[in-house]
């Protein structure tokens, strides 16, 4: 009995600190969308040479100058990215605030657990395109490659959904345990 109680504090414990991190990453996210999306309205309506540093040494200064289609194209995609990841990360923070360790499956948290799924394939094939982009781009003319790496959310929104269909399953298993008692 001391064995189960320990363990059930440990998995608390580690959900909380799941909880901070995913503040952190989330914050870290809105940061980094915001800053791009102010320095790249500067660079379009103020000072170009805010293109040769975006964010963090992303140099995006000779697509500027080839084409500032191509340039707002590729900025929105960063934004949109960088967005969904933060919204990916601003649902999990959801699912840390209603979830119950005496009654976990709930149907609020199936339907979160799937938003994330869709959320993380969403990024996965925004990823895609926007690397293809990147190479058609890189063949028009010389820049910083950008990497967005994100196929991985491709294989991550698989296993949530499975994740999600087991928390489903375990739903229904709850029910009809609550009607033959």
């Amino acid at each position: 009995m001391l064995s189960l109680n320990n363990n059930k504090m440990k998995t608390e414990r580690i959900f909380k600190m799941m909880n901070v991190v995913s503040w952190i990453v989330f914050i870290g996210l809105c940061i980094k969308a915001g800053a791009i999306a102010i320095v790249s309205i500067l660079s379009l309506f103020a000072n170009k040479s805010a293109t040769e540093n975006l964010y963090k040494g992303i140099d995006l200064s000779n697509l500027y100058d080839f084409s500032t289609t191509h340039y707002i194209y590729t900025v929105l995609l960063l934004i949109l990215i960088t967005g969904l990841k933060a919204y990916l990360f601003y649902v999990l923070i959801k699912i840390f605030r209603i979830l119950d360790f005496k009654n976990p499956f709930s149907e609020e948290v199936v339907k979160l657990i799937l938003r994330i799924s869709k959320i993380a394939l969403s990024i996965g094939l925004l990823g895609i395109f926007a690397n293809s982009y990147m190479t058609w781009l890189n063949s028009k003319v010389t820049f910083l490659e950008l990497d967005f790496s994100t196929s991985g959310y491709i294989f991550m929104s698989g296993v949530i959904f499975i994740v999600a269909s087991l928390f489903r399953q375990a739903i229904t298993i709850q029910k009809e345990n609550e009607l033959t008692i």
